[in-house]
């Protein structure tokens, strides 16, 4: 399964796969605040559920989400497009170079360390997601003994994109260890 067929599984479903609404109790509160992406693109809302119950405020915070996302569709408003930290390379090769958290965050006006959080809750989330989760099981169970198998090539390739020291150290006992258990 090639990244074009996972991404298009994972948008293209009717409610998306992928909800962005989330439930949070407050510190000292007692009823469950939603937040979702509201009618207009790109604004998040913050909402009382007026409810105590997490499953039911969540359900009602993907209402709202769901509505505000049909009403974006029928006011035929465009997403903006989706921000990816890549940029392409300025050395004529034209493949993709990495930003920095540090750049990522002089673009974004947060701090450096605002963007690492972020990038771990967003990780995080993906991680346990049942969708992604379920994806993945089929995913693996496709890939054959043989297929799991690195060519010389591909050793060569992810060393080669390790900058520093400590990457290459990683690579080598991760290879090790995968020459042990062989």
């Amino acid at each position: 399964m090639d990244a074009q067929t996972v991404v298009a599984r994972l948008l293209d479903h009717n409610p998306p796969i992928l909800a962005e609404a989330s439930v949070h109790l407050p510190r000292r509160g007692t009823k469950w605040v939603a937040l979702f992406t509201g009618p207009l693109p790109g604004k998040q809302i913050w909402r009382s559920t007026g409810l105590t119950d997490r499953a039911a405020a969540l359900a009602l915070a993907r209402k709202w989400e769901l509505e505000a996302r049909q009403k974006r569709l029928a006011q035929g408003t465009r997403q903006r497009p989706a921000s990816v930290r890549v940029r392409r390379s300025s050395s004529g090769t034209g493949g993709p170079v990495q930003l920095t958290q540090k750049e990522v965050a002089a673009l974004l006006g947060m701090t450096q360390e605002g963007v690492r959080r972020a990038e771990q809750r967003a990780l995080a989330k993906l991680r346990q997601h049942p969708a992604l989760r379920s994806l993945w099981s089929q995913i693996k169970g496709e890939t054959s003994e043989s297929a799991t198998a690195w060519t010389a090539e591909e050793v060569a390739a992810l060393f080669a994109l390790a900058d520093a020291m400590h990457e290459r150290q990683a690579l080598k006992r991760l290879f090790g260890q995968v020459a042990q258990s062989d």
